[in-house]
C-alpha cells in the first residue's frame, strides 16, 4: 500500500510539474505572437513566465524599446494575471471560452516605468495639478513632470491593480484597485454592487450589471512623503517660512476651485487644512445609489451629484460628513494681486530688493539679446524673481536661481512677467 501511494504521489505530481510547462509555454507562445504584432512599433522584451501556487500568472522582466527613439523605453517589472488559486487558473481558459464571467479574476503590474513627458498632457488640458500647486509661484499649475522634477523625483515606478470577487449566489460584487506611485503616494478604491444575476454567463451578468445597485463606493489616499516634499519646495519657491506659506496655499486652494465652478465649505477646507499640516490617511464614502446608470446620466453639474449621493469624508480618523462643494461663478484660479498681498504675509513680502539698475526695462521680445545675465523679472502680482537667464521656450522662460548653498532653475511663464530689468 504505501508503495501504491507513492507511485501515485509521483504521478500526480509529474502531471503537475507537466502542466507547470504546458501553461508557461502556452503563455510564451502568445507574448511571442504579441512581440510580432508589435514589431512595427518597437521591440518587446521580456525574462521569464512563471505561475504561482495562489493561482498568480507572472510575466516578469518586461521592456518594451519603440522604434521612434524620442519616446523613450517602458518598462515593468511584472505583470500579473491573479485567479484565486491554482484550480481556477487551470480553469479559466475553459471558463472564458463557455462565456462565463470566473467568480474572481485580478491583474496587477509592478514597477512600471513610463517616458518622460508623457505625464505632461496635451497643450491646454486642464493642469493635472492645479490644486496641490496653488500659491506655488511659478510652480502654479505646473505640467506634472516639470513638478516631480524639481522635487527630486525622477523615473517614479508606478504599481496598480484591479480585482474583483463574485459571490456563489451571483447576488454580490465586490471591485478593488490600487494605484501606487513609489515614494509619493497610493489611492485605492473599493466598490461593492448589489446585481440579481440568473448565472456567471455573459448574457445574465451583461443585464444584471446595467441595473446594479451600489452598495458603497470608498476612495482612499494614503501619503507617502509627496505632500511635506511640496509644501516644503514651494515654502522655498516662494520665499516664505513653511507656517506661512502652509497658510498661503490654504488660501490659494479654495481660490484654485473657482473655475470648475465650485469652492469647498467649511468643513473641507477644514479637512483639507488637517490633512495637509500632518498628511494621512483619507478617505471618501460615497453610496448607496440605487442605479448608479440612471444617475449619471441625469445630472448635470458636479454639485448636483454631490447632492443627490450620499457621502462621507474622513481625514487621519476624522470624521467630516458630506462632501461640501458650493457652486459659484466661474473664474481665473490665480488670485489678484491685491488677494496675493493679503496672503503673503511670509519673508519675501518685506525683503528688500536690491539696487536695480537704471537702464530701461527689458522688452519681452529681446530676452533673447540677455541670455547668461543676471535679471530681476517683476512678476504680475507684485513678487519678484532674481537669476540668471537661461533660455527661453515657446511660453516660459528657464531662470538659474540660487536656493540655500545651491542654484536651481526654475521655469517662469511668460504671461506672468510684469516687467524684466538688469541687475548690477
Amino acid at each position: 500500500m504505501p508503495g501504491k501511494l507513492i507511485v501515485g504521489g509521483l504521478v500526480v505530481a509529474a502531471a503537475g510539474v507537466g502542466y507547470y510547462h504546458y501553461e508557461v509555454r502556452q503563455v510564451e507562445q502568445k507574448l511571442d505572437d504579441i512581440v510580432e504584432m508589435l514589431q512595427p512599433l518597437g521591440t518587446l522584451h521580456y525574462s521569464d513566465v512563471g505561475i504561482g501556487l495562489g493561482g498568480e500568472l507572472h510575466v516578469n522582466g518586461l521592456l518594451f524599446e519603440p522604434n521612434n527613439t524620442a519616446i523613450g523605453r517602458m518598462r515593468a517589472d511584472r505583470i500579473t494575471l491573479e485567479a484565486g488559486n491554482l484550480w481556477r487558473l487551470a480553469r479559466l481558459r475553459h471558463t472564458l471560452d463557455a462565456r462565463r464571467l470566473p467568480r474572481q479574476l485580478g491583474f496587477s503590474v509592478h514597477g512600471l516605468t513610463l517616458p518622460a513627458g508623457i505625464a505632461t498632457g496635451a497643450q491646454g488640458d486642464t493642469p493635472a495639478l492645479w490644486l496641490d500647486t496653488a500659491g506655488c509661484g511659478a510652480y502654479q499649475a505646473a505640467p506634472p513632470d516639470a513638478l516631480m522634477a524639481a522635487l527630486g523625483y525622477r523615473d517614479i515606478p508606478l504599481d496598480f491593480g484591479a480585482h474583483y470577487h463574485l459571490e456563489e449566489d451571483r447576488n454580490s460584487l465586490t471591485v478593488h484597485s490600487t494605484f501606487g506611485m513609489g515614494p509619493l503616494g497610493q489611492g485605492t478604491s473599493t466598490g461593492r454592487f448589489d446585481i440579481q444575476a440568473a448565472s456567471n454567463r455573459a448574457r445574465d451578468l451583461a443585464p444584471a450589471l446595467m441595473t446594479a445597485s451600489l452598495q458603497s463606493l470608498t476612495v482612499g489616499y494614503a501619503d507617502r512623503g509627496y505632500y511635506p516634499a511640496l509644501m516644503e519646495f514651494c515654502a522655498n519657491e516662494m520665499e516664505m517660512a513653511l507656517e506661512d506659506y502652509t497658510e498661503h496655499h490654504k488660501g490659494a486652494w479654495v481660490e484654485a476651485w473657482r473655475p470648475f465652478g465650485v469652492q469647498p465649505g467649511p468643513g473641507m477646507v477644514d479637512a483639507y487644512g488637517r490633512f495637509i499640516e500632518d498628511p494621512k490617511d483619507v478617505s471618501l464614502r460615497i453610496g448607496p445609489i440605487d442605479n448608479p446608470a440612471l444617475l449619471w446620466a441625469n445630472v448635470d453639474t458636479p454639485t448636483h451629484l454631490l447632492r443627490r449621493v450620499e457621502s462621507s469624508l474622513t481625514v487621519a480618523g476624522k470624521h467630516y460628513g458630506r462632501v461640501d462643494l458650493r457652486p459659484v461663478t466661474p473664474g481665473p484660479a490665480r488670485p489678484t494681486t491685491t488677494e496675493n498681498t493679503n496672503l503673503n504675509t511670509g519673508p519675501a513680502a518685506s525683503a528688500t530688493a536690491p539696487e536695480l539698475s537704471p537702464v530701461p526695462n527689458i522688452a519681452l521680445h529681446a530676452l533673447g539679446d540677455h541670455i547668461g545675465r543676471n535679471l530681476r523679472i517683476q512678476l504680475a502680482d507684485g513678487r519678484a524673481r532674481d537669476g540668471e537667464l537661461l533660455g527661453i521656450e515657446e511660453e516660459h522662460i528657464r531662470v538659474r536661481r540660487r536656493f540655500g548653498s545651491g542654484y536651481m532653475v526654475v521655469p517662469v511663464a511668460l504671461s506672468d512677467i510684469a516687467e524684466v530689468r538688469p541687475l548690477r
